[in-house]
């Protein structure tokens, strides 16, 4: 009823919406842009992704995905070969406007949902074998989900509550960043993770597992080190390398600003204005 109310000449969803606009899109032969912000396996219910596949199959809709990985995921996934690629966006200026906090010690910071998905175990075992060689460093963990309750036994039995924090929900993330050396993630699988955009913006160098469309902007060679899924080693080794070189990890946080700049808010706000006028 709200559509035909407003009358679009496209109609843009996000995670599940686009499963209820289905029937409307098919009886008015509107167009149907839906962004795809994980793998296509694990985005939707399976009776959704068979709606989706529908509309793809159907041209009711068209897929965007937000990395180049999750593009070709998709294309295979759902047996199609169009799909458009935008990234997420950015607000740059929330994050480069905190002032860097100086401290002495080597300070890791991840933010993001506390659930399985995310594997904030591994980070934790990792950090804690880290900091048995680097006493001083700390990791900074924001955000909350069902996994708390076993991350703060494990932080618990290893004696790291001194060191590894749980911070909860904090609206201040962005001071977070200001305050740490590098961002870490250590996801099992990814979209393309607004976090570590916001991470890039605050000029810090990013470790994280290889997953998903993080390859996309995050390389060994530019602004972080990409490790082994599910590798306690590579994570430690990682954190090692930009422990011990910090003008190393300073060059990658520069690095990382430069190539954030082409997500910005205003230049996909621009693509995506462009994709409108395409299908409308």
């Amino acid at each position: 009823r709200e559509l035909s109310r407003f009358d679009p000449d496209v109609v843009h969803s996000h995670l599940s919406a686009g499963v209820y606009c289905a029937a409307w899109i098919m009886s008015h032969h509107v167009t149907l842009l839906h962004t795809v912000h994980n793998i296509p396996d694990k985005e939707l219910l399976k009776i959704k992704q068979l709606v989706m596949k529908m509309l793809y199959r159907r041209k009711a809709a068209v897929p965007v995905a937000i990395s180049h990985e999750i593009r070709s995921l998709v294309k295979a996934h759902y047996g199609i070969d169009t799909v458009e690629l935008i990234y997420n966006p950015v607000d740059i200026g929330q994050f480069s406007r905190a002032a860097k906090k100086q401290h002495s010690n080597f300070v890791a910071v991840n933010a993001g949902r506390l659930s399985p998905q995310k594997n904030h175990q591994l980070l934790i075992r990792a950090f804690i074998r880290h900091h048995k060689k680097y006493g001083e460093d700390e990791l900074y963990i924001l955000g909350d989900g069902p996994c708390r309750p076993e991350l703060e036994k494990l932080i618990r039995e290893n004696g790291a509550e001194n060191y590894i924090h749980l911070e909860g929900n904090v609206d201040n993330v962005a001071d977070y960043f200001a305050g740490a050396d590098v961002f870490v993630l250590s996801s099992k699988y990814e979209g393309l993770p607004l976090v570590v955009l916001e991470a890039m913006a605050a000029s810090l160098p990013v470790i994280s597992t290889d997953v998903g469309g993080v390859r996309d902007i995050v390389s060994d060679s530019g602004n972080g080190i990409l490790t082994e899924s599910g590798s306690e080693e590579e994570l430690i080794k990682a954190l090692r390398i930009l422990r011990q070189d910090r003008e190393k990890a300073r060059a990658m946080g520069e690095r990382s600003f430069v190539l954030v700049q082409k997500y910005d808010t205003s230049v996909i706000a621009k693509e995506y204005s462009e994709l409108y006028r395409k299908y409308s």
